[in-house]
């Protein structure tokens, strides 16, 4: 079953000013050039992940652990009992480790309301995706096996959209227990952005550059090719996958490769709902925008749907 809707209010102005702002700041160049990129990179991780903000710590329960040699946060409601269990795995162009911006999601997911797992995967250069991808089913099945009883949800934003999607993939064809469903945010399904269409939104893209965008993913395919299905999981088959939900902007360079995915699952019969927002650009729905609001409000509710429905 296919399912697209595509919001098209117009975007607020105080969105237009914040775009301007992306556009002053030149937030794109961080993936400008292979070489630029691997400098912002390495700048990034020497920094390291940012812990949850003075905010998250204070409207939620946070707990730190390790799981299979990743810093892994739990983060709770403070006043209510969580009815499922969500595993977000955050994106940066498999490069870059954990910003503030991902707390302001992860604190409106956990009004679903749910515990939200998330983990501080390894990155690339240094590491690969058959070095993280194991690690992060490590996490699942750790979490299924010893987590209340309860639905997991798997939700990613760009490089994690595309690993929530190979993770679905690995524990279907390993015959373990399933998500409740998986959600990719902006997701990066093709690594090597083969799609003609991408460059001519490259122009109005305000954070990525296909540039370095590329060289990232070539790091992170390590000894695999670029297209592969773990790296690029818009060549995987959907098949038998709990229902899929992706999110992206019409502003998106990655936005090409989400028809592809739709042929797909429109073949193998997968259960797909694209949920388009235009005017938006990569992860809105992380920055303090309006539109960004309604976006993880609007998240809130489907995990609240589908954990009920399922």
């Amino acid at each position: 079953m296919i399912q697209w809707d595509t919001d098209q209010r117009p975007m607020t102005p105080y969105t237009r000013a914040y775009l301007v702002g992306m556009r002053l700041r030149r937030d794109k160049h961080a993936f400008e050039g292979s070489g630029h990129t691997l400098r912002t990179a390495r700048r990034l991780q020497e920094a390291g992940d940012h812990p949850p903000t003075p905010r998250t710590r204070l409207l939620t329960r946070v707990e730190q652990t390790t799981v299979a040699g990743m810093a892994v946060w739990r983060v709770r409601p403070r006043a209510r009992t969580s009815s499922a269990t969500i595993i977000y795995v955050h994106g940066g162009g498999y490069v870059h480790p954990l910003t503030a911006d991902y707390w302001r999601l992860v604190r409106a997911l956990t009004r679903t309301p749910a515990e939200v797992i998330v983990p501080a995967y390894p990155l690339a250069p240094s590491a690969t995706v058959d070095d993280v991808l194991p690690r992060l089913l490590r996490l699942y099945t750790e979490t299924a096996r010893s987590g209340p009883d309860q639905p997991i949800v798997l939700i990613g934003d760009s490089a994690g959209g595309a690993l929530v999607l190979s993770m679905a993939s690995s524990l279907r064809d390993d015959d373990q227990q399933p998500p409740a469903a998986v959600v990719a945010l902006s997701p990066w399904l093709d690594a090597t952005l083969g799609d003609p269409e991408v460059r001519a939104l490259e122009a109005t893209d305000p954070m990525l550059a296909e540039s370095g965008l590329r060289a990232a993913g070539r790091w992170w395919a390590g000894d695999r090719r670029p297209d592969d299905a773990l790296v690029s999981p818009v060549h995987a088959s959907l098949a038998d996958l709990p229902p899929l939900h992706v999110y992206i902007g019409d502003r998106d360079i990655l936005r090409p490769a989400v028809d592809a995915l739709v042929d797909q699952a429109i073949r193998e019969g997968a259960d797909l709902h694209v949920h388009e927002v235009t005017a938006m650009f990569h992860v809105w729905m992380t920055r303090a925008i309006p539109e960004g609001r309604r976006t993880r409000r609007e998240l809130a509710r489907l995990v609240r749907r589908q954990i009920s429905s399922g």
